[in-house]
């Protein structure tokens, strides 16, 4: 492709390839079913400054006594539990009044990139995978076999770090890349055989990786992302796609292949 280009993934995940394509000039288009994708992958084309961040978090309100509407004790240390649920507040009520902007969905996205993982980065207590959440029984279990309960965690204090981390290694240029790819791009929550918002025969390039068979279930493995971002995981389960055989797999995917079709330049 070349500098002004539309680079298309029907499959997004958090956003590498659109990411990656804005980075180097080229136009995006963004779609993935679960409403997730979009909070992880957005708010990275709008760079904030740091010290930007650090002044947004020092306003959001922190109640000492917020508490979760499940047992979170085995994943978080009650005082982060406390600041959790205090920021989960404070975005759910920003996005409610229509208030919410690239300074709060940078926030959302980087707290919802830290809640659970295995080194003191993130906010829980060490956990096993990466990038998914496990069952609370579960991490009961791992608790108990490595004799540890979760140590508090400053969320202000790792989410301005992962910030920094995220853009270091960001040019001028690059930064105002992105910016320019966000403003034009598209971020869509369809189905992949059906994305009407993109015009016909407009996408240069796609890049994906489709979805697997039976083996993952996105709703088990997002609970806790979704949770904190008031998202109906069993919602999104069943609008997923989890064929179980080769056959139906291929079915759904020659109809994906057929709007690919439809929206690709005809040297695409």
């Amino acid at each position: 492709t070349k500098e002004g280009d539309t680079v298309y993934d029907p499959f997004s995940g958090r956003g590498t390839t659109v990411l990656e394509a804005g980075i180097l000039g080229r136009n995006i288009a963004s779609n993935d079913i679960n409403p997730l994708s979009r909070v992880l992958t957005m708010p990275r084309f709008f760079v904030p400054d740091i010290k930007a961040v650090t002044e947004r978090l020092d306003k959001i309100p922190y109640d000492k006594n917020a508490r979760a509407d499940m047992d979170l004790s085995m994943f978080y240390h009650i005082d982060t539990e406390a600041e959790l649920v205090s920021l989960k507040n404070y975005l759910k009520q920003r996005s409610f009044e229509g208030k919410e902007d690239p300074l709060d969905s940078w926030i959302r996205m980087v707290a919802t990139n830290r809640l659970t993982g295995h080194s003191p980065g993130f906010f829980s207590v060490y956990t096993l995978p990466p990038n998914q959440a496990v069952t609370p029984d579960r991490q009961l279990i791992i608790n108990a076999k490595r004799n540890q309960k979760p140590e508090y965690r400053d969320t202000k204090k790792l989410i301005v770090k992962k910030s920094k981390s995220l853009i270091k290694n960001l040019k001028k240029v690059e930064i105002k890349n992105l910016h320019n790819a966000g403003k034009r791009g598209l971020f869509l929550t369809n189905d992949a055989r059906n994305t009407s918002e993109i015009p016909d025969e407009s996408i240069s390039l796609t890049v994906t990786s489709p979805p697997f068979l039976d083996v993952v279930q996105y709703d088990k493995d997002n609970w806790l992302r979704c949770w904190f971002n008031d998202i109906d995981a069993k919602e999104i389960a069943n609008n997923i796609t989890m064929s179980k055989t080769i056959e139906e797999w291929s079915s759904v995917m020659q109809d994906v292949f057929l709007e690919l079709y439809r929206i690709t330049k005809k040297d695409g």
